[in-house]
């Protein structure tokens, strides 16, 4: 009897949403046709906006199950006092430029919905209070393939701000995004590129997740991120040429900052306050002020601070903080590499430090301890990219120690490399401890040391340097599958129809925006085809299928979702 009423419950929801299950696609080219649109949609319909430039567009995005974009990406400019606002959730904002506007003490983008994905965006030579910001009460927003670059009015308001709930941790990931050409005199101007959170929210867990972003020329705070709450994780960026400012650890404990490159600048991690701080696998390069500073701070003295298979090169000194009435306690260097100094390389020791099998050469600074801190060449090599990495003869090789905490890991933040089982350039280390590499690349290198994030891997996949690109991809919004029995208890029935060839990807997310699964990649697809797919094992509940085909050749790609109820 219990199944015969679950499975009517889902048949009743499947017939008053079956109204919506096949999404519409709307095309506007102004204000009052955006409005219209926006305020008849249904759920899962798509707004496209037609190429070309607007101004004074200002996009309310109040309902929720929508995808916003434009028509080519790149090809829609907004300018004057042109933003967005979102307050529903599960909205996806793609393809739009943001191009010498003013919207005063106003930001850009103001996110309040949860389940965001904004990507493919460009904002450049704007006047306004933030170009982004994200407020407590959202959770899982994405920001991906976008471009922040030189805000024009050097107010003291960062770029993108990430604020942060007092019980519920935001899970927000900021990836493959650039950040660049902000002026300024560094210090603490308040232009830092991303903050996330504000002093009176340090205690708060966040789980931010900022990964393969790059950062260039960002002068207008000393804080290229300023990170203000806890459990958040820095990874896989480039840091290159900023000459004012670095990566703050502000207020807040439990960050990880883990296989960056910081290249040519100030500094590269600077550690103000809080406890549980994680500095691993970095590769640390031509900083001209401090490559790592341990500050002695009365308002929240740094406590169990870990550094570990990091390689300090040609940098001045690593400062460590004991010039003060509060020294940071408890502090661990283990398994690092330091060479090549500008002048030493320690400055301000508090003798409180323990040293775990660190390896360096050339004048050190401090007293050396009695043990963990070998005066030894490592035997470095330069690459053909220039960069650093183990000879074949170092005696780096297989010399790390145990002693060193491995990094935590947090929910909802996926893939931590918890006891260092990979390198800087994501190449296996060995198991077992005493095998592993001193620094933070594991030899021989099979991988060739190198940034993994560049500007040109980086931001939108269009030229944001000019008014519109050079090579647009169309978005194209029609039927390229259809899905029977829906609902559905065990097997599904996936019909495709492609009119030229494509690379086609067919996924399924629940109605949190979740990833579930991936149902079908095909690479090179043409004509009619069906296929079935086991639904069994999920749970009863409403999903949406997304299909996306890309043709190559004309720069176009398909799209299309369907809304699919589960039952038992």
């Amino acid at each position: 009897m219990k199944r015969i009423n679950l499975l009517t419950i889902s048949i009743c929801c499947y017939l008053l949403l079956s109204a919506t299950l096949q999404a519409s696609t709307i095309y506007v080219s102004s204000q009052q046709e955006f409005d219209n649109a926006h305020d008849n949609a249904a759920m899962n319909d798509s707004i496209i906006w037609e190429n070309g430039s607007y101004a004074d567009i200002y996009m309310d995005i109040s309902k929720d199950d929508l995808f916003i974009s434009a028509a080519s990406l790149g090809n829609t400019v907004f300018t004057g006092d042109s933003r967005v606002e979102i307050t529903g959730d599960h909205i996806t904002l793609r393809g739009f430029q943001y191009l010498n506007g003013d919207v005063g003490t106003r930001d850009v983008l103001s996110i309040r919905g949860s389940h965001i994905l904004i990507t493919q965006i460009n904002i450049r030579a704007y006047r306004s209070y933030k170009y982004l910001r994200v407020r407590e009460s959202s959770q899982y927003v994405d920001i991906t393939y976008c471009n922040f670059e030189n805000r024009l009015n050097l107010d003291d308001q960062n770029i993108l701000s990430i604020l942060v709930h007092e019980t519920n941790p935001g899970y927000h990931k900021i990836q493959y995004c650039s950040f660049k050409n902000f002026d300024g005199s560094g210090n603490d101007l308040g232009i830092e590129p991303i903050r996330i959170g504000l002093s009176t929210q340090a205690n708060r867990i966040s789980r931010t997740l900022v990964e393969y972003c790059y950062f260039t020329q960002c002068n207008g705070d000393g804080e290229i991120i300023s990170s203000k709450a806890s459990q958040n994780v820095y990874r896989f960026n480039t840091f290159e040429d900023n000459p004012l400012a670095e990566l703050v650890l502000r207020h807040g404990s439990e960050a990880i900052v883990y296989g960056n490159f910081f290249l040519q600048g100030k500094g590269g991690v600077r550690v103000r306050e809080g406890q549980n701080h994680y500095i691993y696998n970095n590769y640390f390069y031509d900083l001209r002020d401090r490559p790592i500073f341990l500050q002695n701070e009365s308002s929240d003295p740094l406590a169990d601070i870990n550094i570990a298979f990091n390689t300090i090169l040609n940098s001045a000194e690593v400062r460590l903080g004991g010039d003060g009435s509060n020294p940071p306690t408890n502090v661990v260097f283990a398994n690092n590499i330091f060479a090549m100094p500008m002048e030493s390389i320690f400055e301000d020791a508090t003798g409180m430090e323990t040293w775990i099998g660190n390896m360096s050469e050339g004048s050190l600074g401090i007293s050396r301890p009695s043990n963990g801190l070998t005066n030894l060449n490592p035997e470095l090599e330069r690459n053909s990219e220039g960069f650093f990495g183990l000879s074949s003869f170092s005696p780096a090789i297989d010399a790390a120690i145990v002693g060193y905490k491995e990094l935590p890991s947090f929910e909802g933040i996926a893939d931590i490399d918890s006891d260092i089982s990979s390198d800087l350039m994501g190449q296996a280390r060995p198991a077992s401890i005493d095998q592993k590499d001193l620094g933070c690349n594991e030899f021989p290198h099979d991988i060739l040391i190198q940034p993994m994030v560049t500007e040109e891997n980086t931001g939108p996949h269009y030229n944001t340097s000019m008014l519109t690109s050079l090579e647009s991809t169309s978005v194209v919004v029609e039927d390229l599958i259809q899905i029977h029995p829906n609902p559905v208890s065990d097997e599904l029935h996936i019909s495709i129809n492609s009119p030229k060839r494509m690379d086609l990807t067919i996924s399924i997310f629940n109605m949190e925006g979740k990833f579930v699964d991936t149902l079908v990649t095909r690479k090179n697809f043409f004509g009619e085809g069906t296929l079935s797919k086991n639904m069994a094992h999920l749970p009863v509940g409403l999903y949406t299928i997304r299909a996306s085909g890309k043709i190559q050749e004309e720069q176009v790609e398909h799209i299309q979702s369907l809304k699919l109820i589960k039952v038992e």
